[in-house]
């Protein structure tokens, strides 16, 4: 009994001498830091635009990845296959472009965006049927690497999104024209996947 009493009595020695607090709290975390973009439930086929837009964002891939249907594709410019190889582009999958834009993130540690469409998200051709849907357009994607520097891909693009049981989901992004001087997404696409 003498044992308990001693650990009782030290027990509360402590907890006076420090205040009546065992445990320090840590100070609050500032908010926004490390926050996610959220994550837009795809009820219309615009929404994956917007929910690639801060898939590419943010740090982690998780708005991006779940706005590919597992069957996903990515399908370049001619111009782009000959430039780079063919190689380089042969059996592009969901796992394939999750593996880049993950390669994009560790190069590009500065600012990342993208636009589709207009400023409006509008596109020069929308068709919406029931199921599917069409966009064809611009699209523009500027990347930082962290320097201050800013790089610019851009070009047209069709992007062919289906409805699921989960949403709406991005099935292929073709890029069929260039925009201005600017290399495309292709090009980008085909050199981080051609480095690793």
């Amino acid at each position: 009994m003498r044992g308990r009493e001693f650990i009782v009595v030290l027990f509360l020695a402590l907890v006076v001498s420090t205040g009546g607090c065992l445990f320090n709290p840590r100070d609050p975390e500032p908010p926004g830091q490390e926050e996610e973009e959220p994550w837009v439930n795809p009820i219309a086929p615009k929404n994956v635009f917007l929910n690639l837009q801060t898939g590419l964002i943010n740090k982690s891939n998780s708005n991006y990845e779940r706005s590919l249907d597992p069957s996903y594709t990515f399908v370049p410019r001619p111009e782009d296959e000959a430039a780079l190889g063919s190689d380089v582009f042969a059996n592009w999958t969901k796992d394939v472009e999750l593996d880049v834009i993950t390669r994009l993130k560790g190069e590009y540690l500065g600012e990342r965006t993208v636009q589709f469409g207009d400023e409006n998200l509008t596109f020069e051709r929308e068709s919406i049927e029931v199921g599917k849907a069409e966009f064809e357009g611009d699209y523009e994607i500027v990347l930082n690497r962290g320097d201050g520097s800013k790089e610019t891909y851009a070009g047209k693009a069709i992007f062919y999104i289906e409805e699921t049981t989960q949403g709406w989901v991005l099935k292929k992004w073709e890029d069929i024209d260039v925009s201005g001087t600017n290399p495309t997404s292709g090009y980008l696409r085909g050199t981080l996947r051609g480095s690793g």
